[in-house]
């Protein structure tokens, strides 16, 4: 770098939270333009185009699992590593995918509704709540990774069994791996933490839902994309879906009058799962050490292609900008 201020320049999408530490020979910038790292979370598109139009810049981080909006390979051409946090959010995230699906099989928005309404009391105080007990049913978990298993266990801890459909894996780190046709028979709630590829788009659709238990519970704290809402509509309309979680959809956030909202059975929150207080500490301070390990030379735990960022982008840090 030249001129005299010699600290390494990093951009943060947010105001760092309390609980981050900025290293002194760091310092915070304004905009990316000027930045030799950016931490970032997952509404902007980082591709050649933005490579090309920030000359400083020479890694991206991610503050969170998910880098769909991160083209790797085009960063790695321009010179750009990527990296990601994937432990930043599990606990947050898994916890949050409970809490949905807590809400949605206890029919708590439709009680709270009927208080505020003044119809919570008297004789047709239970009539229709149409709440259920988790204890005894099936969990059904698409994709098993971090966030996954530690939301499977959470299951069983209620006493669900917990049955799982992920390619990727030779053996379940929880519950009982099993085909897709088999989960989707059996599990009384899907729950869903794939990333968003063009394998898993809508792998949530007209023909899966049909396929699955009438009354199924859809919680999806993974990506927007997995979910085909059209059909999901049509199927909580039908009541083949008896209720959904959502924290991720597209788009984001719904549109105030987007017809899944406003619905007793549906729950959605804009795209929050991870955003605990101590949560946002771990995604934006993980997220900067990962830059600042490459940055100061040394590779990141978390660097999302190796072979396309070395030795391009280590030469491009040490010549400078």
């Amino acid at each position: 770098m030249s001129g005299a201020d010699q600290r390494l320049r990093i951009w943060i999408d947010r105001t760092p939270p309390p609980g981050v530490v900025i290293p002194p020979d760091v310092v915070l910038v304004d905009g990316p333009e000027h930045a030799d790292g950016v931490v970032v979370a997952a509404d902007r598109r980082w591709d050649d185009d933005a490579c090309h139009r920030l000359p400083n810049l020479k890694v991206v981080a991610r503050s969170g699992i998910g880098y769909d909006n991160v083209d790797v390979a085009a960063c790695a051409a321009q010179g750009v590593a990527a990296c990601n946090t994937p432990d930043a959010p599990t606990v947050s995230t898994a916890e949050h995918a409970l809490a949905l699906m807590l809400a949605v099989t206890k029919r708590l928005k439709g009680s709270e509704a009927r208080l505020a309404a003044g119809t919570a009391g008297g004789p047709g105080r239970l009539a229709g709540p149409g709440a259920l007990e988790l204890d005894g049913r099936t969990l059904g978990l698409v994709g098993c990774g971090r966030i996954g298993s530690l939301l499977g266990r959470y299951a069983e801890a209620l006493g669900m069994t917990v049955l799982v459909y992920d390619p990727y894996i030779d053996a379940a780190p929880v519950g009982v791996l099993v085909g897709i046709d088999r989960l989707w028979s059996e599990a009384d709630v899907v729950s869903l933490h794939a990333p968003a590829t063009p394998e898993t788009r809508h792998i949530i659709n007209a023909a899966s839902l049909a396929a699955m238990r009438p009354g199924v519970i859809i919680i999806n704290c993974a990506r927007g994309a997995l979910v085909d809402q059209t059909a999901l509509l049509t199927a909580l309309d039908s009541g083949q879906v008896r209720g959904a979680g959502l924290d991720v959809t597209e788009p984001e956030p719904l549109p105030p009058d987007h017809p899944l909202l406003g619905r007793e059975n549906v729950v959605v929150t804009p795209h929050v799962a991870s955003t605990t207080t101590v949560g946002i500490v771990r995604l934006v301070g993980q997220a900067l050490d990962q830059a600042l390990i490459w940055l100061r030379g040394g590779t990141p735990e978390h660097l999302l292609d190796t072979a396309a960022a070395h030795p391009g982008v280590d030469r491009r840090f040490k010549a400078g900008p």
